[in-house]
């Protein structure tokens, strides 16, 4: 049985505590975001079995949501060719 504070620790932790930069509210807003979108966009899409299910199908948007797919905040272009771009 793994304790609350295992999960927290160790060589992998299942959890882990991030911190946002102080005054920076629109990290928070970047996050929520992702999670939005994945959440509408593919996991109610999705029929999910169980945690390991969730955690696969979270691993198969992240490039998805990443490379392909534009987002209206940074021009229509994507999170991959806007961190290329930048110096």
């Amino acid at each position: 049985m793994i304790t609350f504070a295992q999960l927290f620790t160790g060589p992998d932790p299942l959890l882990r505590h991030v911190r946002t930069r102080v005054r920076s509210p629109q990290t928070n807003g970047v996050v929520e975001r992702f999670f939005g979108t994945l959440k509408y966009e593919h996991l109610y899409q999705t029929r999910l079995a169980d945690g390991d299910g969730l955690a696969v199908e979270c691993n198969l948007f992240r490039p998805i949501y990443n490379t392909p797919r534009p987002h209206q905040g940074i021009g229509d272009s994507t999170p991959h060719a806007t961190y290329l771009a930048s110096p």
